[in-house]
């Protein structure tokens, strides 16, 4: 559960919209340290430092306390993002923003020091990027993720929409974001990323405490290649299916090098994804191409 933490941070950092926006004209904030100090959760200490930078504001050294058991340091954080003094508190839309997290910590609060210290001694430095830019009259937009974590590896996501609106869109439901996917490009290189990272999180989602997940697993593993497999002549080459089949087989533990891109003109709503919508997906990937490449590491 480790990365639901950080993902609430940047969440934290990068709003779609904090909260509705009040009647009257929020005042703007005086400066970068006035917004740290305006989220809660963050803790600044001795060692903390927060400065106006070109385009936005830069903290260094400070905490994000995610419970009392728990909480992430952070050796970096920069956010940019144009007017953000302003659109911060008064929960406007970001139109284009940049978010970099460096040097983020767990830290296991057990409340016994040297505990705490033996836990640390155990912790990966994880850094975190999040950019993206939108034009509110041609309805696009373009976005890119890229997470590593030290000698673990990393993932990179870089995305193009059209039909996008995030207008009026509640922080707590992202799902409202409307949009049309119609390219995506994926990158991974995982030397334990995924299963030190992110499979506890993903597991406990889709299997009960009580039971023994491995055949459960190995059936998901072939549906989704037969689904694969079964797709329009022209979406995936065979190449392409071999390098994908081997990535889903590989789950949870998918160590290697990999690259996935996808095209469609017509594209995919963003609501047949959050639906879950397999016929709807489906039909909509028959003017698709996807090329997949990549696999175990030697």
């Amino acid at each position: 559960m480790r990365s639901l933490g950080l993902f609430a941070l940047a969440l934290s950092l990068l709003p779609l919209n904090v909260a509705a926006a009040p009647a009257a004209k929020t005042k703007s904030l005086a400066d970068c340290a006035a917004l740290v100090a305006s989220i809660s959760d963050i803790v600044t200490g001795p060692n903390s430092a927060v400065e106006d930078i070109d385009g936005g504001c830069r903290a260094t050294n400070i905490s994000y306390g995610v419970s009392s058991f728990m909480s992430y340091s952070v050796d970096e954080v920069t956010l940019r993002s144009p007017d953000l003094l302003a659109n911060f508190p008064a929960g406007d839309i970001f139109e284009a923003a940049e978010l970099d997290l460096k040097g983020v910590r767990f830290k296991p609060l057990t409340h016994s020091p040297l505990q705490d210290y033996i836990l640390a001694l155990n912790t990966v430095g994880m850094d975190l990027r999040l950019a993206y830019t939108t034009d509110p009259e041609a309805l696009t937009s373009q976005a890119e993720f890229e997470f590593s974590a030290e000698r673990l590896g990393r993932f990179a996501i870089k995305a193009s929409l059209s039909n996008f609106d995030n207008t009026d869109v509640d922080i707590n439901d992202i799902t409202e974001v409307s949009g049309t996917l119609n390219q995506l490009d994926f990158t991974l290189e995982d030397r334990g990323l995924f299963a030190a990272i992110f499979a506890p999180a993903v597991l406990n989602m889709l299997f009960p405490p009580d039971e023994d997940p491995t055949g459960a697993i190995m059936v998901m593993q072939e549906t989704v290649v037969a689904t694969l497999a079964g797709l329009p002549e022209g979406t995936l080459s065979p190449g392409s299916l071999v390098a994908l089949g081997t990535l889903i087989r590989a789950f949870p533990k998918p160590e290697g090098d990999w690259h996935l891109n996808f095209v469609s003109e017509r594209g995919i709503s963003l609501d047949d994804l959050n639906a879950d919508n397999p016929a709807a997906i489906a039909a909509i990937l028959a003017d698709a191409k996807i090329t997949a490449t990549g696999g175990p590491a030697q």
